[in-house]
Protein backbone atom coordinates (compact mmCIF):
# COMPACT_ATOMS: atom_id res chain seq x y z
CA UNK A 1 0.00 0.00 0.00
CA UNK A 2 2.82 2.21 0.86
CA UNK A 3 0.56 4.16 3.45
CA UNK A 4 2.32 7.36 5.21
CA UNK A 5 5.45 6.64 2.11
CA UNK A 6 7.31 6.14 5.73
CA UNK A 7 11.02 5.15 6.30
CA UNK A 8 10.91 1.48 5.34
CA UNK A 9 9.11 2.25 2.34
CA UNK A 10 11.71 4.74 1.70
CA UNK A 11 14.49 2.06 1.58
CA UNK A 12 12.60 -0.01 -0.53
CA UNK A 13 12.17 2.47 -2.91
CA UNK A 14 15.39 3.68 -3.26
CA UNK A 15 16.45 0.02 -3.71
CA UNK A 16 14.72 0.03 -6.61
CA UNK A 17 15.39 3.03 -8.12
CA UNK A 18 18.96 2.30 -7.54
CA UNK A 19 18.69 -1.47 -9.63
CA UNK A 20 16.79 0.32 -12.08
CA UNK A 21 19.05 3.28 -12.71
CA UNK A 22 22.12 0.27 -12.53
CA UNK A 23 20.17 -1.78 -15.29
CA UNK A 24 19.26 1.66 -17.47
CA UNK A 25 15.30 0.84 -16.96
CA UNK A 26 12.41 2.52 -15.62
CA UNK A 27 11.62 2.71 -11.75
CA UNK A 28 8.10 1.54 -11.29
CA UNK A 29 6.30 1.63 -7.34
CA UNK A 30 2.94 0.25 -7.58
CA UNK A 31 0.51 0.26 -5.24
CA UNK A 32 -3.71 0.03 -4.51
CA UNK A 33 -6.90 2.00 -4.65
CA UNK A 34 -8.81 1.54 -1.90
CA UNK A 35 -7.06 -0.11 0.29
CA UNK A 36 -7.62 -3.98 0.33
CA UNK A 37 -9.44 -4.23 4.05
CA UNK A 38 -12.17 -1.51 2.76
CA UNK A 39 -12.90 -4.19 0.14
CA UNK A 40 -12.54 -7.44 2.16
CA UNK A 41 -13.24 -6.38 5.65
CA UNK A 42 -14.99 -2.92 5.38
CA UNK A 43 -15.92 -2.78 9.05
CA UNK A 44 -12.31 -2.90 10.78
CA UNK A 45 -11.19 -0.82 7.70
CA UNK A 46 -9.33 2.35 9.14
CA UNK A 47 -8.80 5.66 7.59
CA UNK A 48 -5.45 6.33 5.42
CA UNK A 49 -2.62 8.42 6.82
CA UNK A 50 -2.93 10.24 3.32
CA UNK A 51 -4.89 10.80 0.60
CA UNK A 52 -3.84 9.11 -2.52
CA UNK A 53 -2.00 11.81 -4.50
CA UNK A 54 0.38 12.93 -1.74
CA UNK A 55 1.02 8.90 -1.60
CA UNK A 56 1.84 9.17 -5.23
CA UNK A 57 3.53 12.41 -5.19
CA UNK A 58 5.92 11.56 -2.16
CA UNK A 59 6.67 8.17 -3.81
CA UNK A 60 7.52 10.35 -7.59
CA UNK A 61 9.77 12.29 -5.30
CA UNK A 62 12.03 9.63 -4.43
CA UNK A 63 13.24 9.07 -7.77
CA UNK A 64 10.80 6.49 -8.88
CA UNK A 65 9.70 6.96 -12.84
CA UNK A 66 6.84 6.01 -12.69
CA UNK A 67 3.74 5.01 -10.14
CA UNK A 68 0.44 2.80 -11.32
CA UNK A 69 -1.99 2.48 -8.92
CA UNK A 70 -4.37 -0.58 -9.39
CA UNK A 71 -7.61 -0.77 -8.91
CA UNK A 72 -8.27 -3.01 -5.79
CA UNK A 73 -11.48 -4.89 -6.54
CA UNK A 74 -12.79 -8.19 -5.31
CA UNK A 75 -12.14 -9.74 -8.44
CA UNK A 76 -8.54 -8.56 -8.40
CA UNK A 77 -8.16 -9.81 -4.48
CA UNK A 78 -9.48 -13.08 -6.54
CA UNK A 79 -6.44 -13.44 -8.35
CA UNK A 80 -4.29 -16.58 -7.41
CA UNK A 81 -0.34 -15.68 -6.51
CA UNK A 82 0.51 -17.16 -10.39
CA UNK A 83 -2.23 -15.61 -11.70
CA UNK A 84 -0.85 -11.88 -9.72
CA UNK A 85 2.75 -12.92 -11.60
CA UNK A 86 1.46 -13.17 -15.28
CA UNK A 87 -1.24 -10.54 -15.56
CA UNK A 88 0.60 -8.04 -13.76
CA UNK A 89 4.31 -8.61 -12.90
CA UNK A 90 4.68 -10.14 -16.18
CA UNK A 91 2.10 -8.74 -19.06
CA UNK A 92 1.41 -5.37 -17.40
CA UNK A 93 5.04 -4.03 -16.19
CA UNK A 94 7.46 -6.61 -17.50
CA UNK A 95 8.97 -6.64 -15.01
CA UNK A 96 13.02 -7.91 -14.86
CA UNK A 97 13.35 -6.80 -11.09
CA UNK A 98 10.96 -6.96 -8.27
CA UNK A 99 12.37 -5.45 -4.98
CA UNK A 100 9.74 -6.20 -1.92
CA UNK A 101 9.89 -6.23 1.23
CA UNK A 102 11.36 -10.08 3.24
CA UNK A 103 7.69 -10.20 4.61
CA UNK A 104 5.64 -9.26 0.99
CA UNK A 105 2.53 -11.44 0.47
CA UNK A 106 0.29 -11.29 -2.41
CA UNK A 107 -2.43 -13.36 -4.20
CA UNK A 108 -5.67 -14.65 -3.29
CA UNK A 109 -5.80 -15.11 0.77
CA UNK A 110 -2.21 -13.69 1.12
CA UNK A 111 -1.03 -16.88 -0.18
CA UNK A 112 2.24 -16.19 -2.26
CA UNK A 113 5.12 -14.69 -0.39
CA UNK A 114 9.25 -14.61 -1.66
CA UNK A 115 9.52 -17.83 -1.97
CA UNK A 116 6.80 -18.53 -4.33
CA UNK A 117 8.15 -15.12 -6.19
CA UNK A 118 12.04 -16.62 -6.22
CA UNK A 119 10.42 -19.93 -7.63
CA UNK A 120 8.56 -18.58 -10.56
CA UNK A 121 10.39 -15.33 -11.00
CA UNK A 122 13.24 -16.90 -13.09
CA UNK A 123 11.33 -18.91 -15.60
CA UNK A 124 9.84 -15.10 -16.61
CA UNK A 125 13.68 -14.09 -16.76
CA UNK A 126 12.69 -12.05 -13.94
CA UNK A 127 14.85 -11.57 -10.77
CA UNK A 128 13.29 -10.84 -6.98
CA UNK A 129 15.18 -8.51 -4.41
CA UNK A 130 14.21 -8.96 -0.85
CA UNK A 131 14.88 -5.56 1.47
CA UNK A 132 14.90 -5.93 5.37
CA UNK A 133 12.51 -4.07 7.24
CA UNK A 134 13.72 -0.56 9.31
CA UNK A 135 13.17 -0.79 12.63
CA UNK A 136 13.12 1.67 15.03
CA UNK A 137 13.09 1.21 19.01
CA UNK A 138 13.79 -2.82 18.47
CA UNK A 139 10.41 -3.11 16.18
CA UNK A 140 9.95 -2.73 12.83
CA UNK A 141 8.36 0.29 11.22
CA UNK A 142 4.90 -0.05 9.97
CA UNK A 143 1.90 1.65 9.14
CA UNK A 144 -0.38 0.62 11.69
CA UNK A 145 2.43 1.56 14.47
CA UNK A 146 2.56 4.60 13.08
CA UNK A 147 -1.45 5.42 12.78
CA UNK A 148 -1.42 4.05 16.93
CA UNK A 149 1.23 6.89 17.68
CA UNK A 150 -0.99 9.23 15.79
CA UNK A 151 -4.36 8.63 17.25
CA UNK A 152 -2.53 8.65 20.61
CA UNK A 153 -1.11 11.84 19.95
CA UNK A 154 2.13 11.51 19.98
CA UNK A 155 3.67 13.30 16.77
CA UNK A 156 7.08 13.83 17.33
CA UNK A 157 7.31 10.17 17.93
CA UNK A 158 5.42 9.81 14.34
CA UNK A 159 7.74 12.15 12.74
CA UNK A 160 10.83 9.62 13.67
CA UNK A 161 9.23 7.04 11.79
CA UNK A 162 7.90 8.91 8.94
CA UNK A 163 10.96 10.91 8.49
CA UNK A 164 8.80 14.17 7.99
CA UNK A 165 5.83 15.23 10.20
CA UNK A 166 2.53 13.65 10.41
CA UNK A 167 0.58 16.04 7.95
CA UNK A 168 -3.47 16.50 7.19
CA UNK A 169 -4.91 17.81 3.81
CA UNK A 170 -7.68 19.60 2.66
CA UNK A 171 -9.42 22.61 1.40
CA UNK A 172 -10.09 25.91 2.75
CA UNK A 173 -13.83 26.80 2.76
CA UNK A 174 -15.71 29.94 4.81
CA UNK A 175 -16.07 29.77 8.61
CA UNK A 176 -18.10 31.31 11.04
CA UNK A 177 -16.18 34.27 11.52
CA UNK A 178 -15.77 33.50 15.59
CA UNK A 179 -11.63 33.47 15.42
CA UNK A 180 -11.46 36.58 13.91
CA UNK A 181 -13.83 38.04 16.05
CA UNK A 182 -11.56 37.28 18.87
CA UNK A 183 -8.67 38.60 16.95
CA UNK A 184 -7.10 34.98 15.64
CA UNK A 185 -8.29 35.27 12.06
CA UNK A 186 -8.34 31.38 11.29
CA UNK A 187 -8.18 29.24 7.90
CA UNK A 188 -11.19 26.95 8.19
CA UNK A 189 -10.06 23.40 6.79
CA UNK A 190 -12.40 20.77 5.08
CA UNK A 191 -10.09 18.05 5.52
CA UNK A 192 -9.80 14.68 3.74
CA UNK A 193 -11.47 11.47 4.42
CA UNK A 194 -7.77 10.69 6.52
CA UNK A 195 -6.12 9.52 9.45
CA UNK A 196 -7.35 12.25 12.36
CA UNK A 197 -5.32 13.30 15.78
CA UNK A 198 -6.52 13.53 19.03
CA UNK A 199 -8.91 16.97 19.18
CA UNK A 200 -6.95 19.53 20.47
CA UNK A 201 -3.97 22.57 19.77
CA UNK A 202 -1.03 21.39 17.50
CA UNK A 203 2.08 23.69 15.95
CA UNK A 204 1.76 23.19 12.73
CA UNK A 205 3.39 24.38 9.24
CA UNK A 206 0.47 24.90 6.55
CA UNK A 207 1.84 24.77 2.88
CA UNK A 208 -0.56 25.56 -0.18
CA UNK A 209 0.85 26.96 -3.82
CA UNK A 210 4.01 26.81 -3.25
CA UNK A 211 4.08 29.10 0.08
CA UNK A 212 4.39 28.09 3.94
CA UNK A 213 3.87 29.49 6.82
CA UNK A 214 3.59 28.06 10.47
CA UNK A 215 0.87 28.76 12.40
CA UNK A 216 -1.78 27.18 15.34
CA UNK A 217 -3.78 24.74 14.32
CA UNK A 218 -7.63 23.64 16.84
CA UNK A 219 -8.77 20.44 15.91
CA UNK A 220 -12.27 19.74 17.75
CA UNK A 221 -15.74 20.99 18.24
CA UNK A 222 -15.06 24.71 19.60
CA UNK A 223 -16.69 23.60 23.26
CA UNK A 224 -16.30 27.11 24.36
CA UNK A 225 -19.00 28.28 21.91
CA UNK A 226 -21.49 25.04 22.92
CA UNK A 227 -21.77 21.64 20.35
CA UNK A 228 -20.92 21.81 17.07
CA UNK A 229 -19.56 19.24 14.26
CA UNK A 230 -15.62 18.17 14.63
CA UNK A 231 -13.86 21.95 12.37
CA UNK A 232 -10.27 22.17 11.41
CA UNK A 233 -8.90 25.84 12.03
CA UNK A 234 -5.17 26.90 11.64
CA UNK A 235 -4.22 30.89 12.73
CA UNK A 236 -1.13 31.66 10.48
CA UNK A 237 0.07 34.88 13.00
CA UNK A 238 2.04 36.08 9.83
CA UNK A 239 0.05 35.47 6.88
CA UNK A 240 -2.09 38.25 5.93
CA UNK A 241 -4.60 37.21 2.46
CA UNK A 242 -7.39 35.09 1.36
CA UNK A 243 -7.13 31.63 1.22
CA UNK A 244 -10.87 30.51 0.07
CA UNK A 245 -10.46 27.21 -2.14
CA UNK A 246 -7.00 26.52 -1.95
CA UNK A 247 -5.76 22.79 -1.18
CA UNK A 248 -3.55 23.13 1.84
CA UNK A 249 -1.67 20.74 3.66
CA UNK A 250 -1.10 20.93 7.46
CA UNK A 251 2.13 19.22 8.99
CA UNK A 252 1.90 18.81 12.66
CA UNK A 253 5.24 20.05 14.61
CA UNK A 254 3.95 18.91 18.00
CA UNK A 255 1.06 18.70 19.90
CA UNK A 256 0.03 21.40 22.41
CA UNK A 257 -2.70 20.75 24.54
CA UNK A 258 -6.04 19.05 24.36
CA UNK A 259 -9.00 21.23 23.59
CA UNK A 260 -11.16 22.43 26.24
CA UNK A 261 -13.70 24.88 27.51
CA UNK A 262 -12.87 27.99 28.77
CA UNK A 263 -15.62 30.76 30.86
CA UNK A 264 -15.71 33.26 28.45
CA UNK A 265 -14.19 33.97 24.79
CA UNK A 266 -11.48 36.61 26.63
CA UNK A 267 -10.48 33.47 28.25
CA UNK A 268 -10.11 31.54 25.39
CA UNK A 269 -8.26 34.57 23.82
CA UNK A 270 -6.00 34.52 26.71
CA UNK A 271 -5.02 30.99 26.10
CA UNK A 272 -4.43 31.31 22.45
CA UNK A 273 -1.27 34.03 23.11
CA UNK A 274 -0.29 31.13 25.47
CA UNK A 275 -0.14 28.93 22.84
CA UNK A 276 1.58 31.16 20.10
CA UNK A 277 4.38 31.66 22.88
CA UNK A 278 4.82 28.50 23.71
CA UNK A 279 5.00 27.29 20.00
CA UNK A 280 7.75 29.95 19.04
CA UNK A 281 4.87 32.40 17.35
CA UNK A 282 4.57 35.27 19.15
CA UNK A 283 4.61 38.61 17.78
CA UNK A 284 8.02 40.39 18.72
Amino acid sequence: MFDGVHLGHQRLIARAVRVAHRHRGLSVGVTFDPDPQWVLDPKHARPPLMPLRRRVELMRLLGLDRVIVIAFTRAFAALTPEQFVTRVLVRRLRARVVVVGDNFAFGKARRGDVALLRRVGPCHGMRVITVAAVTRGGQPVSSSRIRGLVQSGHMREAHRLLGRPFELSGVVVRGSGRATRLGFPTANVRLDNTLHPPHGVYHVQMAWSRRRANGLMNIGTRPTFGTGPVVCEVHLPRFRGRLYGQRVRMACLARLRDERRFATPHALAAQIRRDLLRAGLAAS
